[in-house]
Order: C-alpha cells, then structure tokens, then sequence
C-alpha cells in the first residue's frame, strides 16, 4: 500500500492526488464522504446514482417519470405478493 500526501490550505480544502482520483474515478462534482474511525478518517467516493444522474439527461420528456412510477407500482405488487409488507 503506496501512501499519498497532501496539505490542508486556510480554507480547509485538500487535493486528492491525480493517481488517486484516476484510480478512484473522482472527478469534478464527485461527492465523497468522510468516515471517522478509530484509526483516523476515511474518505469514500459515493458511487452515482444512476437513477439520478439519468434525470438530468430525460428532463422534460416525461421518460423518467413514468419510470420511476411503474418502479414504484412495480414494488407495491412485489409488496403484495409478499403478504403486503412495503420495504
């Protein structure tokens, strides 16, 4: 395991080395989360959402929407087969 350095400036940013956001495919607008654990913090690149990051690409064509409602249908039927328990 290589270790990578970096600085905090006044403003509390940090740079994440180059090898490390190519590796970890951390990009401009990439959200990451910061874990506390005992050992010190963790830095975790969310995956994107691929429900949300389509939103932007059928905006204004109604696609996502009738999507994301027969999901939604589609998980009550589930629901009822199973006995009526929504999860």
């Amino acid at each position: 395991m290589e270790v990578a350095r970096s600085k905090v400036t006044s403003k509390g940013q940090i740079v994440i080395p180059k090898r490390l956001r190519k590796k970890y495919g951390i990009g401009p607008n990439t959200r990451v989360s910061w874990v506390e654990r005992e050992e010190g913090l963790l830095l975790v690149p969310e995956k994107e959402d691929p429900i949300v990051a389509a939103k932007g690409m059928l905006a204004g064509t109604g696609i996502l929407k009738a999507y994301l409602l027969e999901k939604q249908e589609e998980k009550k039927r589930e629901a009822v087969i199973r006995g009526g328990e929504l999860s």
